[in-house]
């Protein structure tokens, strides 16, 4: 197996923490270490892959941040985006870098800016996966979780039939692949307890991955073979920023796993790993345990009949925060900038973010 730690997102909804050039994944969230960190020393012990046969694909922006927080990391070892793209043209990538390096392989394409809880469960279901790829090629498959709440931000897979028992772990046809219900649906999907959170860890063949490509995505699959062409030229790294641009900007759920789940060519394992893609202020509490009452305080607080409440402080020139009489918000200082609001809402943030983008006098913050 080869690894890929897949690193090039934005993480816009730990905004105000998370910037265009300190992405959510980089932050250093688990005692001092990023997730991007805790996931390369993971797979450097686990033993799936060799060490050189692990990779970190990463967005131009972040490229010193990558080689600051992993020195050990090789020239040949980092994919870099030249622009973001979105999942699918950035797994395409790293395919086409991979097999050039060393032919064609069984691949575990894996999201960093996650929580695993029971990481010897993940470890184990990859290893599980791999096993069932070498007997049954044509697979796609994904690593999924038992729900453990209604949660709309989340992909969700329905297991069908079983397909094998893979060392020990069930694999079970994947019925429907759909990426970010509305709530209702999400309220249907939980209560049927036939659908698995989608966890962004997956593992195919390089081959049968490029050949959904091909039926699937044919104008990016072409400019996939132009990639792989131009792989064998001294000048690669310059031909991917000429041909990379041209790519359609979408994620692999949409361009490829839902369309090959309705051909039945996806597979899902179900793991209890406790898991959570810590995808907004309101899910920190998936890996950081709250109180008694609910909060989680990141900070110095005095709080009084205050409950269910984030608060999450990196502002040198702040001491402390108090509160009286809150109940489900969240709150989050930094240095340039302050936000507060329901943690229902959070979610809210990434779209927020955005119309600052667009905004001349917001730009800078973002």
């Amino acid at each position: 197996m080869r690894i890929v730690i897949r690193a090039g997102g934005v993480g816009t909804r730990l905004w105000p923490w998370s910037r265009w050039d300190r992405p959510k994944q980089f932050l250093p969230l688990f005692s001092g270490l990023s997730s991007v960190q805790v996931a390369w020393e993971r797979f450097q012990k686990a033993g799936l892959a060799r060490p050189e046969e692990i990779y970190l694909s990463v967005g131009k922006q972040s490229l010193d941040l990558a080689l600051e927080q992993i020195p050990t990391l090789a020239h040949d070892q980092i994919i870099v985006e030249p622009e973001l793209r979105d999942t699918a043209a950035a797994i395409g990538l790293e395919t086409i870098w991979i097999t050039h390096r060393g032919g064609e392989a069984i691949v575990a394409s894996l999201g960093s800016d996650h929580y695993v809880g029971k990481p010897a469960e993940f470890i184990r279901a990859l290893a599980a996966a791999e096993r069932f790829i070498q007997r049954q090629p044509g697979y796609l498959v994904a690593v999924g979780c038992e729900p453990i709440r209604v949660e709309a931000d989340y992909g969700h897979i329905k297991k069908g039939k079983m397909l094998a028992e893979s060392d020990g772990m069930p694999v079970y046809q994947v019925a429907e692949f759909t990426e970010k219900p509305d709530s209702r649906a999400a309220q249907r999907y939980t209560e049927s307890g036939e659908y698995l959170w989608n966890a962004n860890f997956f593992v195919w063949a390089s081959e049968t991955l490029m050949k959904q490509f091909h039926e699937f995505e044919p104008e990016m699959y072409d400019l996939f073979m132009e990639l792989e062409e131009a792989v064998k030229a001294p000048d690669f790294r310059e031909s991917v920023r000429s041909i990379y641009p041209r790519l359609k900007r979408v994620a692999i759920d949409y361009a490829i796993l839902e369309p090959a789940a309705r051909a039945g060519r996806m597979a899902v394992i179900p793991v209890a790993m406790e898991w959570s893609d810590i995808g907004s202020w309101a899910t920190l509490t998936d890996a950081f345990p709250a109180d008694k009452d609910g909060n989680l305080f990141i900070a110095p607080v005095l709080a009084e009949e205050t409950a269910n409440t984030t608060i999450f402080v990196r502002n040198p020139d702040r001491k402390v925060v108090a509160t009286i009489g809150l109940d489900g918000l969240c709150i989050v200082d930094t240095k340039d900038a302050l936000l507060i609001c329901p943690k229902d809402q959070c979610g809210k943030v990434k779209r927020l973010v955005e119309e600052m983008r667009r905004s001349e006098e917001w730009r800078g913050l973002v």
